[in-house]
């Protein structure tokens, strides 16, 4: 195939991004995140100033969405926060960027026995080949056996560098041969290197049995996602929230399907399955918020008349906060709330004319003199939440 050269037909200018971040920062992030990073690079390129406001403004979000974008860049050590001698904040650093360890792995050594270990699983006993499954099962679980029971969150414990006695050692584990097995057929590949750090991790470290294992595989081929870094990313999420079973892990997916079918035919979304993203948003309605799926139906449909272009998840996700950080419960709580809304507003619109009345020079100072205040603090909120 002949290859195509890429140019520039003007004088316009370009931010150069890490190709760590194209390559492994930005696959698992949400769009929304994305976009913040790209602006925050371009703001660096002209070293320009600017408030929490006027990027919400640019990307018509709301500045709680900015403030949570980069809490979670933070999170990723992306991102970091720097604050003057006052303990004031006053800028973002963006932090240089490197590959993940799992990516850092040389083929050297380690190749030749990985195809060892490999060519003496797989004489040690043939096993059949599970069919892949045509439903979606969840991202997210709480560690529970009924709906009334708490998520419990767990720490994640660090993946280490495998050795060549780790490898050895499975050798003689007939599960372990099931696992890889079933890898190889399902991804259709041989398994590399970097796999087997994965497999390792997830099999030793986050201690997951067959059945949830061969599970996890089959999860990640129902959602075309054929590739060890997401069943990484999945695994961990599962071993946070407390999935250690098979069956815990179908309950999630009874749970989230019958909601995914309600707020996808809503939002006009083409698909049946869900994502591990959005799974892990219908846990945090249904069982984190105990919202019922009438009450999620009505924060879609409000996301969609405020928002009929751009609505999201996150989006979505901001009005059933609100709910129910104000105690939402039942439909008539929403009522509730809507006719607060609306008498505040009256109020506030009267309180605004009165000091009009005052003179416009006052109203505009005092809402200068507050904005850059509020917009820090809420920055700050958020990216300090625990």
């Amino acid at each position: 195939m002949q290859t195509i050269t890429i140019s520039t037909a003007n004088s316009e200018t370009y931010s150069s991004i890490s190709n760590f971040f194209i390559d492994y920062y930005m696959t698992e992030a949400n769009g929304e995140f994305v976009k913040v990073y790209l602006y925050l690079v371009r703001l660096l390129s002209i070293n320009q100033a600017i408030t929490v406001a006027k990027i919400a403004d640019h990307f018509n979000l709301t500045e709680k969405d900015i403030c949570r974008a980069i809490k979670y860049w933070i999170s990723k050590d992306v991102l970091r926060l720097n604050y003057d001698g006052k303990g004031k904040l006053c800028g973002i650093v963006l932090l240089p960027l490197s590959a993940p360890m799992s990516a850092q792995i040389s083929d050297g050594d380690i190749d030749s026995i990985l195809q060892t270990s490999v060519t003496e699983e797989s004489e040690i006993a043939q096993s059949p080949v599970v069919n892949a499954l045509t439903t979606g099962i969840a991202a997210k679980q709480a560690a529970t056996t009924s709906a009334s029971q708490q998520s419990v969150v767990l720490t994640v414990p660090a993946k280490p560098r495998q050795t060549r006695a780790a490898l050895d050692s499975k050798l003689n584990d007939p599960n372990w041969e099931n696992i890889v097995h079933e890898f190889e057929a399902l991804f259709g590949k041989t398994i590399s290197p970097a796999d087997m750090q994965t497999l390792l991790y997830i099999y030793d470290t986050l201690a997951f049995d067959v059945d949830l294992f061969e599970y996890l595989i089959e999860y990640c081929v129902t959602m075309n996602k054929k590739n060890s870094r997401y069943m990484e990313s999945v695994a961990i999420a599962w071993y946070k929230d407390g999935i250690r079973t098979k069956a815990q892990a179908k309950e999630l997916y009874n749970l989230t399907s019958g909601i995914a079918k309600r707020v996808f035919k809503i939002l006009g979304i083409q698909r049946e399955i869900p994502t591990a993203v959005e799974n892990g948003y219908f846990v945090t309605w249904n069982m984190d918020m105990r919202f019922s799926p009438e009450i999620i139906e009505e924060a879609c449909l409000r996301g969609v008349t405020a928002r009929p272009n751009s609505v999201n998840f996150n989006y979505i996700n901001g009005i059933l906060e609100n709910w129910h950080k104000n105690g939402v419960k039942t439909m008539a709580d929403i009522e509730r709330l809507d006719k607060e809304f609306y008498a505040n507003q009256k109020k506030s619109s009267r309180s605004n004319m009165q000091v009009l009345k005052g003179g416009v020079n006052t109203f505009a100072q005092t809402s200068l003199d507050t904005q850059l205040d509020e917009m820090e603090q809420l920055l700050l909120q958020e990216v300090n939440q625990s």
